[in-house]
């Protein structure tokens, strides 16, 4: 914001605190969230990426499975489960079958 209504702290240490974009402040301070910090509504590509945790490859999108939320920009998508799974899981032959 450029309203100068920003606390003492960040007024005495404003190379940390300010920056000169939204996004360059969101990456710095909310790198875990940057699209909730930029106020972009995510509602992803409905393409497939691998979900470690889960051990399975999981829908780009918010909702139940097989959605497993919006993929980071370093994911790589897939058009469907099948090729995602045989691509980044190769070696677990139940990949196709387990949700996430």
């Amino acid at each position: 914001l450029n309203d100068n209504k920003m606390p003492t702290y960040m007024l005495n240490n404003q190379v940390w605190y300010l920056s000169k974009t939204l996004r360059k402040c969101c990456e710095r301070h909310f790198f875990w969230d940057i699209n909730k910090c930029m106020g972009d509504e995510a509602v992803g590509s409905d393409k497939w990426y691998v979900k470690y945790s889960a051990n399975t490859c999981v829908q780009d999108c918010v909702g139940a499975s097989p959605c497993g939320g919006i993929a980071e920009s370093w994911d790589e998508v897939f058009s469907d489960k099948k090729t995602c799974c045989e691509k980044k899981l190769w070696w677990d032959n139940r990949c196709h079958t387990r949700s996430g």
